[in-house]
């Protein structure tokens, strides 16, 4: 895992940023996905309302122009950076708040990342978020590919 300070400069859905990030002396923007977890699709009918919702709480978390950690943990099959994103003003960790609130679930998360799994179990049991009914939104991985057909 390496880590690395970056600027938010838009969110684009509950579970993805867009940052500047300095690379030497030059500065891009990169796609960050935030690692462990899955928030509904915006583009998905079914899954609208919980995907606007996960989209507007990460909002609230992260304010754009924000400096944040990122803990950069691999790569997806679309060159988006897998990483945990930490608030640097308070230490939080923003995919956590997500999975805590019932904004998103957990998507290849390792069983070694225990505070992930008591966050789903939380949510889960007080019915918080996308747990609130049963529904697609519950696995947006497994919507996704139902729907690429």
């Amino acid at each position: 895992m390496t880590t690395e300070r970056m600027r938010v400069s838009y969110t684009p859905d509950g579970d993805t940023i867009r940052c500047w990030r300095t690379v030497g002396s030059a500065v891009e923007e990169v796609r960050v996905r935030l690692a462990y977890i899955d928030a509904p699709e915006i583009g998905q009918p079914a899954q609208y309302p919980y995907a606007v919702s996960a989209r507007a709480y990460l909002r609230r978390l992260l304010a754009l122009n924000e400096v944040v950690e990122t803990r950069i943990v691999g790569q997806d099959f679309y060159g988006r950076l897998l990483a945990e994103v930490i608030r640097l003003r308070d230490y939080g960790n923003c995919g956590l708040r997500l999975v805590h609130g019932g904004y998103a679930a957990l998507w290849q998360c390792p069983q070694s990342r225990g505070e992930y799994h008591a966050a789903q179990d939380i949510a889960q049991r007080h019915r918080l978020g996308i747990w609130r009914t049963p529904g697609p939104w519950q696995t947006p991985w497994l919507y996704r590919r139902e729907n690429e057909r």
